[in-house]
């Protein structure tokens, strides 16, 4: 189980925003001439009502409802501008700041998806196939129960060459009362609400 660790940081209300490299919602924030989203913090998947009930559990790839008419973080949405914000080199260890602005325990998963497309975003299955891990080889990283910046360290993949990679941020959060497959209630259990966001790099 990894831990990722706290840099002292005032909270603000909200839930989460990836933040290094900056994601598609959070980019304006960070010097880049990129329509403002106010709520880059609540990529909330339409919901936990809209992503467990009406959608069977899934998300837009990069945190808007998965059946949404509009996807404005997927291209050609308003904040998916294809513009690459972070060059990084196949199979370097690199830094990921995720700002936690409201805190629902659980933990945060990365995947990653060589697209090559600014002009058309891939489906979730490009993102499934590689699953980063932290330098220690975990693939969930656990956060503890404080607002603020956590900065972590996930792998590149060795062989993997890219002029537009997706990094896809998940945070699995664990506040909610549920079920486990063995009937079993506990807070944590079960569907939990889920956040995401997605940084275009190159590597």
């Amino acid at each position: 189980v990894m831990f990722v660790s706290l840099c002292i940081y005032e909270g603000i209300h909200g839930h989460g925003r990836l933040i290094n490299p900056p994601s598609r919602a959070s980019m304006w924030r960070y010097g880049f001439d990129t329509p403002p989203d106010y709520n880059d913090n609540q990529g909330f998947c339409g919901g936990f009502n809209v992503q467990h009930t009406r959608n069977g559990g899934k998300c837009g790839i990069c945190g808007d409802a998965y059946a949404g008419a509009i996807k404005e973080h997927e291209t050609p949405g308003r904040y998916a501008t294809g513009q690459i914000v972070k060059n990084y080199q196949s199979g370097e260890t690199i830094k990921v700041d995720v700002e936690i602005t409201a805190n629902h325990k659980g933990y945060f998963i990365f995947k990653l998806c060589a697209n090559n497309n600014v002009k058309k975003d891939p489906t979730q299955d490009c993102f499934d196939q590689t699953r980063l891990t932290s330098p220690s080889g975990s693939d969930k990283f656990y956060i503890d129960y404080s607002t603020g910046i956590k900065q972590l360290y996930v792998v590149l993949p060795s062989n993997l060459v890219c002029t537009q990679c997706i990094l896809q941020w998940t945070y699995i959060t664990g506040n909610s009362w549920g079920v486990s497959p063995n009937g079993t209630g506990c807070v944590g259990c079960g569907p939990q609400e889920n956040f995401r966001a997605c940084s275009d790099i190159a590597v």
